[in-house]
């Protein structure tokens, strides 16, 4: 509302102005006794209070028309000034305002962007740790598989072990049953010899037995 009361006030006053003074203050903008300033608007009515001093001395002269017309021009020219001023005090406020809205704008976004720097900064802090245990845990990877290939050149696998081991068990198994066997028929033997020699035992001792009876009846013969 107060920008509108203020546009319109402008375009009201601005009526007043003619293109000429217009396109003058546009030109001389930013110079320091340019139309409109404070500068100007002082010299103005400076020359307009010495043109009224003038006229009020020459009140009792001759000449009263025409100074009055120059204390009426006098008048315009400061009234021109001073429309002139009120539009360079209402730009100024709006330039102020849009000034201060661009600031608030400007701040929100600082404020932002600074929140988006720290979240970012967050984001590149975790990813960096997440690196390092990866490359971590690539290496301790690595170095297993290396010992693991150390280990499968130097020792067989477990599941080749037990095979073998099972494969041992059987053979010794099949040794045992053959050791078994032979011990049963060496028994055998043993007992069959053992009859031989009981034998072979009394057939010495009959053979003995025999010389003995034989030498006596030859003894007897004699």
């Amino acid at each position: 509302m107060t920008m509108t009361s203020a546009t319109n006030t402008t375009t009201t006053t601005t009526v007043n102005l003619d293109n000429a003074t217009l396109r003058e203050r546009i030109l001389t903008s930013g110079a320091g006794n340019a139309r409109g300033s404070l500068t100007k608007v002082a010299s103005q009515y400076r020359e307009f209070i010495h043109q009224l001093m003038r006229t009020k001395s020459s009140s009792n002269g001759s000449d009263d028309n025409g100074a009055n017309n120059n204390l009426a021009a006098a008048a315009a020219t400061l009234k021109t000034e001073l429309l002139l001023h009120d539009l360079e005090i209402r730009k100024a406020t709006l330039s102020s305002q849009a000034y201060s809205g661009n600031s608030s704008t400007y701040t929100t976004t600082l404020s932002q962007m600074q929140s988006s720097l720290s979240s970012i900064q967050l984001e590149i802090k975790t990813l960096s740790s997440t690196l390092i245990l990866q490359r971590q845990i690539h290496s301790r990877r690595k170095e297993y598989n290396a010992l693991a290939k150390v280990a499968n050149e130097q020792h067989p696998p477990i599941h080749k072990t037990n095979a073998e081991l099972e494969e041992v068990k059987e053979q010794i198994l099949l040794v045992e049953r053959e050791v078994g066997g032979a011990t049963e028929k060496l028994k055998v033997r043993e007992k069959q010899l053992r009859t031989l020699m009981s034998c072979l035992g009394d057939l010495k001792a009959s053979l003995n037995e025999e010389d003995i009876v034989n030498k006596t009846d030859e003894d007897e013969e004699g």
